[in-house]
């Protein structure tokens, strides 16, 4: 994507992605996230006390925040932007042609996420293709089971990602450049 004067927009948004939990520890994923280079975090749809979580958030992070339900204290995004997950795969040459496609497809911006054996390929492949990072903890469905997914999972993942975009060339957005992105100023 392009700022106004043309020039790309060289940086990687990271985007961390939550499961839905208690309050303490969503807020403490974001707080450790964003210290290491994530600038959005992806609330759940099915966040319990979700405007609570959101004025929680906002007091004590500078996160841009969306969701997929459409509430009015969270960022609704203006652009084209999208996130997209590509599913577990062994086949690197396939991981890597298909976040490539998706980065092509979607000239306002992308962010990838890939899931087990797929996800640091699709993560090297996004920032090679210059797309952008969606970071979820592995045990991102074991929420659904009961269980809760560690807050050190989704830092050390987002650390890692913040790295490894800073060694590509593209490190991090910060939040004026990712609002930006989003289509939010």
């Amino acid at each position: 994507m392009a700022d106004e004067s043309g020039m790309l927009l060289s940086g990687t948004l990271i985007t961390v992605a939550p499961v839905a939990g208690p309050i303490g520890h969503l807020l403490r994923t974001a707080i450790d996230a964003e210290q290491v280079g994530a600038t959005r975090l992806h609330l759940a749809a099915d966040q319990p006390d979700l405007l609570t979580a959101v004025s929680a958030l906002r007091a004590h992070t500078k996160l841009v925040l969306t969701c997929d339900t459409a509430v009015a204290e969270v960022d609704a995004i203006a652009s084209g932007f999208t996130d997209v997950v590509v599913d577990d795969g062994t086949d690197l040459p396939r991981v890597v042609a298909e976040v490539a496609r998706l980065v092509a497809d979607n000239p306002a911006g992308v962010g990838i996420c890939g899931r087990r054996a797929a996800a640091m390929p699709a993560l090297l492949a996004a920032l090679a293709a210059g797309g952008h990072v969606w970071v979820e903890a592995p045990e991102h469905g074991a929420a659904a089971a009961g269980q809760v997914t560690h807050v050190k999972d989704h830092a050390a993942l987002v650390a890692r990602a913040s790295g490894l975009a800073r060694i590509a060339g593209r490190p991090p957005l910060d939040r004026r450049a990712t609002r930006k992105l989003l289509g939010l100023i």
